[in-house]
C-alpha cells in the first residue's frame, strides 16, 4: 500500500480498486462521502450505496458525460506533495474509469490501478496523488471512448474527452491529508457546509 493510502486507511478512509471493466463493472471507485473534523485522524467516510452497473438501454437520446469542474483547474499552479485530484461530471457515473497520462507531460497519478472515491451523488471522483515541486503535469480522460478503462455514465456512455494540465510551485510541500483536501475550493466549501474544518497549520 502506498504511504498516502496508509494515511487514509489510518484516518478511517476505506478504499477499493480493481483494473479494467467486466460485464459487471468492478468497484474501481468506492462510493463514499468524505467529512473532516479537526484533525486528519478524525477524517470520516460514510458508505452510502453500492456501485451501479451502466444501463445501456437508457443511452438513447443521452449525451456523453462532461467534466464541469475539476481540481486542479486547467492551467492552475498548485503546491507539491499530497494532491487530491477531483473531477466533477454533469451526470451520475458508474464506478468504472481511470485517468490516463497526457503525452509530453508528467503523470501525477501513475499506475495501472488507482484508489478512487465516488461522491454520494455519483458525479464527483477523487483520487490522491503525489506531485513534485516545479513540474508540469497532465491527466486526460475520454480520449479513447472504446477503452476498457474509460469513465462511464450510468446510461453506459463514455465520458467526453477532457484534459487537466497544471504545474506545481516550489512549495511548501503538503503532507497532511486534510490540508490537501482544503486546497480545492469546492471540497473546502463542501466541508464548511458540513461544519468541518481543518486545523490551522503550525
Amino acid at each position: 500500500m502506498k504511504p498516502w493510502a496508509t494515511r487514509l486507511a489510518l484516518a478511517g478512509v476505506a478504499l477499493a480498486a480493481a483494473p479494467g471493466r467486466a460485464a459487471e463493472p468492478p468497484a474501481t471507485v468506492s462510493e463514499l462521502v468524505i467529512t473532516a473534523s479537526k484533525t486528519v485522524s478524525e477524517l470520516l467516510v460514510t458508505g452510502r450505496m453500492r456501485c451501479l452497473a451502466p444501463d445501456y438501454g437508457a443511452a438513447a437520446g443521452k449525451t456523453p458525460p462532461k467534466v464541469v469542474s475539476a481540481f486542479p483547474a486547467r492551467g492552475a499552479e498548485v503546491r507539491p506533495g499530497l494532491l487530491v485530484v477531483r473531477v466533477t461530471f454533469d451526470q451520475p457515473m458508474t464506478c468504472a474509469g481511470r485517468f490516463d497520462p497526457t503525452p509530453a507531460l508528467a503523470d501525477p497519478c501513475p499506475g495501472q490501478v488507482r484508489d478512487m472515491l465516488l461522491s454520494y451523488d455519483r458525479r464527483t471522483v477523487r483520487t490522491v496523488c503525489m506531485v513534485e515541486p516545479g513540474v508540469q503535469y497532465g491527466l486526460s480522460l475520454g480520449e479513447d471512448p472504446n477503452s476498457p478503462t474509460a469513465f462511464l455514465g450510468l446510461a453506459g456512455l463514455p465520458a467526453a474527452p477532457a484534459r487537466l494540465n497544471f504545474t506545481t510551485s516550489a512549495g511548501p510541500v503538503i503532507s497532511d491529508v486534510c490540508e490537501a483536501l482544503s486546497q480545492d475550493p469546492v471540497t473546502a466549501a463542501d466541508l464548511a457546509r458540513r461544519g468541518k474544518t481543518c486545523p490551522e497549520p503550525r
